[in-house]
């Protein structure tokens, strides 16, 4: 295992193993409950994953008891408003990081999911989750509203209509609810969270990187394109990888009948 990019008493950790990177939220005293140095440590963390050439997939998960309970109450009770104003400016800029990330993120969820916590799932490409993870927006019943794109994220996922009902209630529900609805890919058992995630990463990681990369840059761009723009985009992604070495590659090892071994070229 490769460590790099957080020292030991930072409230993230980035490590990679293979072409896998693992970022995770690591304040399990406060169930991972997100404060300004842990926003500046993610935004810090994924900038050196985008530099890593080798990561083929990110997976984010949470030490301890919970993936994250959202924002660190203590710490905004102590905020002034010209604090919470810079707090403001930085948070976009944290989930956008995640959102806009080249390589495929994967989000592996337990225990708690409340807030800017769900928030932070709802910015991965993939979430796995325990069946019995509590999930919620609750910022209405605190007085607040999500803001880390749980409103603009959620009736993609959802739908409109269940969306405002979750968003305008604060109501938690489960990883099983969260599946039926689509919110998350996979809801399995605790004791197999883990071992989902590492199968799924090193079959993301098994795939062509430039190939995964362009691919999901035409998926999320679809959202805000009409179709025949985005068929347009795709042509052009697509075009781009004609010339690649890895798609010389994969054709070669399915002409041969052997597995492909692609190097990112």
């Amino acid at each position: 295992m490769e460590t790099a990019g957080t020292g030991a008493d930072e409230p993230v950790d980035l490590s990679i193993e293979g072409h896998v990177a693992y970022v995770t939220l690591d304040r399990p005293d406060v169930l991972n409950a997100v404060n300004s140095p842990m926003y500046r440590c993610l935004l810090g963390v994924f900038a050196k994953i985008e530099d890593a050439a080798d990561v083929r997939c990110v997976v984010v998960r949470g030490r301890g008891r919970a993936f994250c309970v959202g924002a660190d109450q203590t710490e905004r009770a102590k905020m002034s408003v010209e604090d919470l104003q810079r707090r403001r400016r930085l948070v976009p800029r944290v989930f956008s990081a995640m959102y806009h990330c080249s390589r495929p993120v994967v989000a592996q969820v337990h225990g708690y999911a409340l807030g800017g916590g769900l928030e932070l799932a709802l910015s991965c490409d993939i979430v796995v989750a325990a069946e019995d993870t509590v999930m919620g927006l609750i910022e209405t019943t605190l007085g607040s509203m999500p803001g880390g794109g749980g409103t603009q994220l959620l009736p993609r996922l959802v739908g409109i209509p269940r969306a405002k009902e979750l968003i305008f209630t604060g109501r938690r529900f489960t990883g099983v609810d969260a599946r039926q609805w689509g919110l998350v890919s996979h809801a399995v058992p605790a004791a197999d969270v883990e071992a989902r995630v590492d199968a799924l990463a090193a079959e993301i990681s098994a795939a062509a990187p430039l190939a995964v990369v362009q691919a999901k840059r035409a998926i999320d761009l679809s959202t805000q394109l009409e179709i025949d723009s985005g068929v347009e985009l795709e042509a052009e992604l697509y075009k781009r990888l004609l010339t690649s070495t890895d798609r010389l590659e994969g054709l070669a090892a399915a002409r041969e009948g052997r597995p492909p071994r692609f190097r990112g070229e």
